[in-house]
């Protein structure tokens, strides 16, 4: 979500910043978002991460944005046809749709590589809301 170690209050500071600069940068009419879903919710950083996606639901509402959020599941079935599908699925359906990410796909090194499954499925969240509803916002 951000770099360093930060406590949990200054990550979530530090994201509402980013998602209002994005915000003022791209002038957003809908902010679509996966639902956050953890089998295991006593991780500290998924806790975290659940915190944040209703942080970022709240500033779309406060900016009189349209937010939207998928589950899981619904964006891979979308994307893949497979609601179970893996990572390295969603990254490929989403390379066969924009074959320039391809370089992203396999990296040297595996934090890269965790980067980049994260930005594959951004775009992905963002394709399955262009699909449902016709347009980017």
């Amino acid at each position: 979500m951000t770099k360093g170690r930060k406590s949990p209050h200054e990550t979530l500071r530090e994201g509402r910043r980013i998602i209002l600069r994005l915000i003022k940068d791209f002038s957003p009419r809908i902010l679509a978002v996966e639902k956050a879903y953890f089998r295991n919710n006593k991780n500290r950083l998924s806790s975290l991460l659940n915190v944040f996606v209703d942080e970022i639901q709240v500033i779309g509402k406060r900016k009189g944005i349209k937010v939207v959020g998928y589950a899981p599941s619904t964006i891979k079935k979308a994307i893949c046809g497979n609601g179970r599908a893996s990572k390295q699925d969603v990254a490929r359906a989403v390379i066969a749709r924009f074959p320039e990410l391809k370089i992203y796909l396999t990296q040297d090194r595996a934090w890269k590589e965790n980067h980049h499954q994260h930005m594959f499925d951004a775009v992905a969240v963002g394709v399955v809301e262009k699909n449902r509803n016709g347009g980017y916002g």
